[in-house]
């Protein structure tokens, strides 16, 4: 009867183990969906700029580049944000006017060096992109992320009863 019960547990315990795996595995397979939107942005602009290899390679590493940066300031920005929430909710201390108006200025410097990282972005296109792939491309830009806010605003829509 021992003998009966262990077999069943490392039955039982091998197949759950393969099952976990191969969830993980399906897991792994859809990927994460900003990767998805991204790889999808990547073959569109590929196709609607018409690069050449060479030029897509030196594109995408100059985005990469930008975004990275781009986060970084985001990042500095929420926890700025952060910052003015626990100030602002915080009973024990008042914060000065002056505490305030350092944070204001910090926001609007991060906020500035986030406009001029884009500007600088769009500059060091401009000697890679035919200026007919640069006009393609800052088009193609807002009406990618234009369609994918009305899929996301479309998904939190709730159905209307019938």
């Amino acid at each position: 009867m021992k003998r009966y019960f262990f077999f069943m547990l490392l039955l039982v315990s091998i197949l759950s183990i393969e099952i976990i795996s191969q969830q993980h595995h399906m897991e792994d397979r859809r990927g994460n969906p900003r990767e998805l939107i991204d790889q999808l942005e990547k073959i569109k602009l590929i196709e609607e700029l018409q690069m050449s290899e060479e030029v897509s390679i030196k594109f995408f590493s100059r985005r990469n580049e930008f975004r990275e940066k781009e986060k970084k300031l985001n990042e500095r920005i929420e926890s700025l944000s952060l910052l003015v929430k626990d100030k602002s909710h915080n009973p024990d201390g008042e914060t000065s006017n002056a505490e305030w108006k350092r944070i204001t200025n910090e926001f609007i410097a991060v906020e500035k060096l986030m406009r001029k990282n884009k500007y600088d972005f769009f500059v060091s296109l401009q000697n890679l992109l035919t200026p007919k792939q640069m006009a393609q491309f800052l088009a193609f830009e807002r009406k990618f992320r234009e369609e994918m806010q009305n899929i996301i605003l479309r998904g939190r829509q709730k159905p209307v009863p019938e």
